[in-house]
């Protein structure tokens, strides 16, 4: 990620917590960048059908227009009073995601705040449709937010991949690291670095087939030891160029959705800086199963870093006339 002086928050104005625009504030106050506060909102409520006078539909789209003006101008009032650079903006799309990427390339937003609510009775923040689009579309790195504050000392976490088995560019576990330093740097907080070592399906796709599960290289533990050698060694000499990691490093062992938010909880980690994963075959940016449940699991905040290149390559893209 490169300077970073143009902030975005979504806002949802269905609800009155609104956790990410403390969050953006701070990292805009810590950089000197500029927030906009940002409110999309879909028209198929408004949407002028034989039945509503275009008169009327208009009215309409004016009042929710100025609804949400006024609520946008009642967050950024006491940002403004610390000195902050606030602005505001209300679009209405007929595809909330879209229209949020619409509104990231026209911006130039180099970083996007969007708050992750929770849902249900199990009290987990759940992705919504419109995130799981943006994780995938957005042209900007994406911070999702959880009601949780920040800590004084916030925490960041660079889960990395040194051995690139979910097909990722070797750039990009660079660019998540020297992200990762960049904000832990800019709030005074802590950088940490983790990579999760799980064996398991490089195992199972060496296995002969009909082979029950576990031979005797597994049994003997001999394979893994020097499969776990190998990833730190990888890891060692990745984490080697950024200083904020000496000391604060952690291979760990398992399957990501299960030992990394135990990872998070044990570290008090405030956000995990993650790589999406580019999967050529079907020529989009995806997240596998596995990261998708990891995703959902993580009691903290999550940015979403893509390749620079692909950043570009998104920005690039004229939307639809």
């Amino acid at each position: 990620m490169g300077p970073i002086q143009q902030i975005l928050a979504i806002i949802d104005p269905t609800t009155r917590a609104q956790p990410c625009v403390n969050k953006a504030a701070r990292l805009a106050e810590a950089l000197h960048a500029e927030l906009e506060l940002f409110i999309c909102d879909t028209l198929s409520e408004l949407r002028a059908t034989r039945f509503t006078a275009a008169q009327v539909y208009e009215m309409a789209l004016e009042e929710r227009r100025a609804q949400h003006k006024g609520q946008l101008e009642v967050l950024a009032a006491p940002l403004r009073q610390k000195g902050l650079k606030v602005s505001t903006d209300v679009a209405f799309e007929d595809s909330l995601h879209e229209g949020i990427v619409q509104k990231v390339r026209a911006v130039g937003a180099d970083l996007v705040f969007k708050d992750t609510h929770y849902h249900g009775p199990i009290r987990r923040a759940l992705f919504t449709n419109t995130d799981w689009h943006l994780i995938r579309e957005c042209p900007a790195p994406l911070l999702l937010t959880k009601p949780a504050v920040w800590r004084a000392l916030v925490r960041f976490a660079a889960a990395v991949d040194p051995g690139h088995v979910d097909d990722k560019p070797a750039s990009l576990d660079r660019e998540l690291l020297a992200t990762t330093e960049q904000l832990a740097s800019a709030l005074h907080g802590e950088a940490r670095a983790v990579h999760v070592f799980n064996p398991l399906p490089l195992l199972a796709s060496m296995a002969p087939v009909g082979a029950a599960t576990g031979g005797a290289s597994f049994a003997d533990g001999e394979l893994l030891v020097k499969m776990r050698e190998a990833h730190e060694r990888d890891f060692d000499a990745l984490i080697a160029a950024y200083p904020a990691f000496a000391g604060r490093a952690d291979v760990i062992d398992g399957a990501p959705p299960t030992v990394l938010p135990d990872y998070v909880l044990d570290k008090e980690t405030d956000v995990v800086v993650m790589g999406a994963v580019a999967r050529r075959a079907l020529r989009r940016l995806m997240l596998g199963s596995t990261a998708e449940r990891l995703l959902d699991r993580l009691p903290c905040d999550i940015l979403v870093m893509k390749p620079k290149r692909l950043f570009e390559e998104m920005l690039a893209v004229k939307p639809a006339a």
